[in-house]
Formats: structure tokens, sequence, C-alpha cells
């Protein structure tokens, strides 16, 4: 059964319901293209695919309207680098606004800047 994933222009977000929880993907558009910046899916609904159909559906989009895509997200961009041969032309390779931090693991997307210490 396909996930309905609704793509909610007025907040720049891909969404989905499941359980009563909101998932989304969240965006910001510039002139040709979208930086995906966000991937939420709350731990009581995650573990069921939602990160990617969101995912996907908003590189379906990007592709569909000829933009370019920055991912800022991780989660994104390791989409992106799993499923190169269907969106890998997608990605702007400009640079992210969020910067890497140096030893971090796992996936955390829209990390403004390390921590103090």
């Amino acid at each position: 059964m396909k996930r309905e994933i609704t793509h909610n222009t007025s907040t720049h977000r891909f969404e989905t319901i499941e359980d009563g929880i909101i998932g989304y993907v969240e965006y910001e558009p510039y002139k040709g293209g979208i930086d995906i910046t966000h991937t939420i899916v709350p731990k009581p609904i995650g573990g069921r695919g939602i990160a990617a159909d969101l995912v996907k559906e908003a590189l379906e989009y990007a592709k569909e309207d000829g933009l370019k895509v920055i991912p800022s997200c991780s989660y994104v961009k390791v989409f992106l680098e799993r499923y190169n041969q269907q969106y890998g032309e997608l990605e702007d390779k400009r640079d992210t606004k969020f910067p890497t931090i140096e030893g971090g693991i796992g996936h955390s997307c829209g990390v403004n800047k390390p921590p103090k210490e």
C-alpha cells in the first residue's frame, strides 16, 4: 500500500501522518532548486520506511520540476549516494549551509554549529 504524502507548499514540507503522528521532510526553495534541510520522523513511528518515502517524494518532485537538490540533511545525502543511479543527477554540489561535525556518528540534519565546549 502506498503511503499518502502531502506537499505542503506554504510550509515547504512533504508530510505524512501515521498513527496520528506527523513525519516530514522540510526544504528551502532557491532559484533552480530546493535545499532539503530536515527529515523528521518521531521515534514512535520510526523504522517503517517513512523517511525514505518522504525523501523519495521530495526527490521525485525535484526531478519532475527540473530542480536541483542541496542535501543539507545528512539522511538525504546518504539517500542520494545510495540511489545515485536514480537521483544522483539532482544533487547540487555546492556546499550545504550546515557544517559537518567531525567525529559525528549516525544521521543528523540541520545542525547549525557544533556545541560549545
